[in-house]
């Protein structure tokens, strides 16, 4: 028996998607938590690099950096898939059935954003390639500084995304609330 028919079987349609919803918000949230805790641990390993005047001293850091950077982006991605394919359809559903303004070009802004912070760690890790192979290419602050550019936009956008969809996500919990009390 799939999960739906379980629950309406059971008569509790509303608890199961209000469950449901409420493990999709603490996933948010915690998700977010751990995206910000290595947004601001790279942001500060990347201003050390940026103000290293020594290339030699540099580099190591620069090499360090990209490990945390490459996984930083696999899961930025892992986490984007989810709200892109599960999260955000939904809500923009409820709140087009509510004849509510569509959420469609708030989210639209914050996809413009991770792509554009995306665009910059891509960058951060082609430049460091580039340095590793000839040192004298680019300024080893030159590629922190794409990996610094980078975290801001990310923590920003994160920031305006918890503004976008919490909110949304309580609006749609306290309906759930109402509508089956």
């Amino acid at each position: 028996m799939d999960r739906k028919m379980a629950y309406e079987t059971q008569g509790d349609l509303g608890t199961a998607h209000e469950t449901e919803l409420s493990e999709a918000l603490e996933r948010l949230k915690r998700e977010h938590d751990d995206l910000l805790r290595a947004l601001n641990g790279m942001y500060a390993q990347a201003r050390l690099a940026e103000r290293e005047t020594d290339p030699k001293r540099a580099l190591p850091l620069l090499l360090q950096l990209r490990l945390g950077a490459t996984a930083f982006l696999e899961e930025l991605e892992r986490h984007s898939e989810w709200e892109e394919h599960e999260l955000y359809p939904f809500l923009n559903d409820y709140f087009h059935r509510k004849h509510a303004p569509s959420i469609v070009p708030s989210l639209w802004m914050l996809e413009k954003d991770h792509e554009l912070a995306t665009d910059n760690l891509n960058s951060y890790l082609k430049a460091v390639r580039v340095i590793e192979s000839n040192p004298d290419a680019m300024l080893p602050s030159q590629a922190a500084g794409y990996l610094i550019h980078a975290c801001r936009i990310l923590q920003e956008h994160l920031r305006q995304e918890e503004q976008l969809v919490f909110p949304m996500t309580e609006q749609v919990l306290t309906d759930m609330d109402y509508l089956f009390s």
